[in-house]
């Protein structure tokens, strides 16, 4: 059975979800913000399988830590803000 042009972008699209995502976070600190995500992918840790499951990993982490992290949202694993990240970012510093 032939693939249709929909369904192969959908497969493609699928497999670079499957890439999996991490959650990025600034931390303040000496008058500066420093960045940090988890997991960590250059340590070889497991990354998180969907968008979903990192955007609620993010907001048990909003809930958990103090008022020092600040602008959590998803990257994806090339380390770039997900699409509508903007509008989804947690703790936002002001």
């Amino acid at each position: 059975m032939k693939m249709s042009e929909a369904q192969k972008i959908i497969k493609v699209s699928r497999k670079k979800e499957g890439e999996g995502f991490m959650v990025s976070f600034h931390k303040r600190g000496g008058g500066v913000l420093h960045g940090d995500h988890f997991p960590d992918k250059h340590a070889g840790e497991k990354l998180i399988p969907n968008k979903e499951k990192a955007w609620q990993m993010a907001a048990v982490f909003a809930q958990a830590t103090n008022e020092l992290h600040v602008d959590i949202y998803v990257i994806d694993h090339n380390f770039r803000p997900v699409k509508g990240y903007d509008k989804k970012t947690l703790k936002r510093y002001m």
